[in-house]
């Protein structure tokens, strides 16, 4: 009997074995390039980037543009259209990045806004040591700059200590020199 049952097992798993031959076509694949596809939007164009981790972009919005922006790739999908100069804007839910580039596609300036991003450590402790007691609320950070240099950068920080409301602005550039205007 145990025979029998050995013997039937393996003829029914050779003949399913046998019946799952198949055989496919040749198949075309074809890699494609990480070139923008932009999409027409009124006068502008929108190109849509994602991150590969969460806060990528709002820790070094140069660095994400960099990365992610092929300037010579877009001035030769646009070329047609003859414009002056090219205004490009990374957009997230906390802020964004403009930069202007002029028509050979060099970065002529940049402007960022972000809002309730994590402060860098240093400013956490500069914050932390001459407000002691006092809660962050939000955040701003502005920043300014031509080409690939950031000119001008602040943190516009709102505490709060019971009933009492503050303001603080600093210049991660300048950690020592804190100015604090109060409501």
């Amino acid at each position: 009997m145990k025979t029998l049952f050995i013997s039937v097992l393996l003829i029914a798993v050779t003949a399913f074995g046998n019946a799952q031959e198949i055989e496919l076509d040749e198949a075309e694949v074809r890699l494609e390039t990480n070139k923008a596809k932009f999409v027409r939007t009124g006068d502008g164009f929108t190109y849509a980037v994602s991150e590969k981790s969460s806060g990528e972009f709002e820790k070094n919005p140069m660095a994400f543009m960099k990365s992610n922006l092929d300037i010579n790739a877009m001035l030769e999908e646009l070329a047609s259209e003859n414009f002056v100069s090219y205004q490009v804007t990374f957009r997230s839910d906390k802020g964004y990045l403009s930069a202007e580039f002029d028509k050979n596609g060099v970065l002529q300036r940049t402007s960022q806004k972000f809002r309730n991003i994590v402060l860098p450590a240093e400013l956490r402790t500069e914050l932390y040591n001459s407000n002691k007691g006092w809660s962050v609320i939000s955040n701003n950070y502005i920043a300014s700059g031509k080409g690939d240099l950031v000119n001008k950068e602040m943190y516009k920080i709102k505490l709060e200590n019971a009933n009492q409301k503050r303001t603080v602005k600093l210049d991660p550039r300048t950690l020592s020199s804190v100015s604090v205007a109060s409501n």
